[in-house]
């Protein structure tokens, strides 16, 4: 029975994929980076340590550029529902709020080729909390 869940475990892993771009940020703001995707689908994960008091929504607007034309546009939520976790950390107490460790969005985008690609991301809370402290929101790219 070990072997089949150490099997399950490694499915579970390879089918997050390898992190090929990383774009950091320390607060709301602008960023871009370019990297080597190939083509397919795209995941987005977040790799957060936040806290905020208040309702807030945090959104990655990204967009992918191919040859300075952009190929896919998509609105990733920092704060929503994650499809996978690693050493993730989420506490709620009354209207104080935290998040840490890495994570899933429920947001992806498909390339038709390959190459060369220039990520645009502008990070931004779509609902403003009360007070907020970002002391990590990178955004990772998985094929």
């Amino acid at each position: 029975m070990s072997k089949m869940l150490h099997f399950a475990a490694a499915l579970l892993l390879a089918g997050c994929g390898k992190e090929v771009g990383r774009i950091p940020f320390y607060g709301e703001g602008s960023n871009s980076a370019t990297a080597v995707l190939s083509a397919g689908k795209v995941a987005f994960w977040t790799d957060i340590d936040l806290s905020y008091t208040g309702s807030a929504k945090l959104e990655y607007r990204v967009a992918l550029l191919q040859g300075g034309s952009p190929v896919a546009t998509v609105v990733c939520d920092a704060l929503g529902r994650m499809s996978a976790t690693r050493m993730w950390l989420e506490v709620d107490r009354g209207s104080v709020h935290s998040r840490s460790g890495r994570g899933k969005m429920e947001c992806s985008a498909t390339l038709l080729k390959g190459g060369p690609t220039t990520v645009d991301v502008n990070l931004a809370f779509g609902v403003r909390p009360l007070s907020a402290t970002v002391s990590r929101a990178d955004l990772v790219l998985k094929q």
